[in-house]
């Protein structure tokens, strides 16, 4: 048993050091450049939730997208792919698909939220925490070192998370919903830190008048590419 006990710490302590080994030449280490995989929701025959007769949830998404890849594309060391750029239909699997976890270091889906009354108002802001389990008491080097590496993109995404709601806080102030974990389905499976962020309530009377504004949209994605680029600098730290 002791023997056992002792070759089961070596065991773990070498795992360990080879994970250490794999994330430092990782998406995590400091890198010539990154890539951020940005997700406007909807789009073609989906329109989302509608905003104003003339304004889907759609559009605004695509808008900001657009406008975040062009902030960003002033930068070296960002590059930028839209899961959509134009009003087309794309599936989710298919959204998920654009996603190289040997290349991408960032996802984030763009929403606006809908209530079941007028009165929910706010951002939110969404990741996918791990759903890992195992059936035995046993669990195998490669088991230790994709738990390691998916905690290390739940914590990432939680980091990014932070830096969204911080600067998003600015263009909404005291509207945070709060930073939540749940199953959502286009960040489910992603090995990548990845975020969905709800911009606000459709519903709602005040919310969906911003969010129709051209400004209120430029400072939103002035908001998330900032995040983005304080994200990329706090990972190579």
């Amino acid at each position: 048993m002791r023997r056992h006990c002792i070759t089961r710490v070596l065991y773990i302590i070498i795992t360990v050091l080879l994970f250490l080994t794999l994330t430092s030449a990782s998406a995590f280490a400091i890198k010539d450049r990154y890539e951020v995989v940005i997700d406007p929701a909807h789009g073609g025959s989906d329109s989302g939730v509608i905003l104003t007769r003339s304004v889907s949830e759609k559009e605004v998404t695509l808008a900001i997208a657009k406008m975040i890849k062009q902030n960003l594309d002033k930068t070296e060391n960002i590059r930028v792919k839209l899961t959509r750029s134009t009003d087309t239909d794309i599936s989710i699997r298919d959204r998920k698909k654009m996603v190289d976890k040997a290349t991408t270091d960032l996802f984030v889906s763009i929403h606006i939220n809908a209530g079941f009354g007028n009165k929910s108002a706010g951002y939110e802001i969404y990741y996918t925490s791990s759903k890992r389990g195992t059936s035995s008491g046993e669990t195998g080097s490669k088991e230790i070192v994709e738990d390691m590496i998916e905690s290390r993109y739940i914590n990432d995404s939680i980091l990014f998370a932070q830096l969204a709601q911080r600067n998003i806080e600015k263009v909404f102030p005291r509207e945070g919903r709060g930073i939540r974990s749940a199953p959502v389905f286009v960040l489910d499976g992603l090995s990548v830190p990845a975020i969905e962020i709800e911009l606000g309530f459709a519903t709602h009377i005040k919310s969906k008048k911003k969010l129709a504004d051209e400004e209120i949209q430029k400072s939103i994605a002035d908001g998330l590419s900032k995040s983005i680029k304080e994200f990329f600098t706090s990972s190579g730290e």
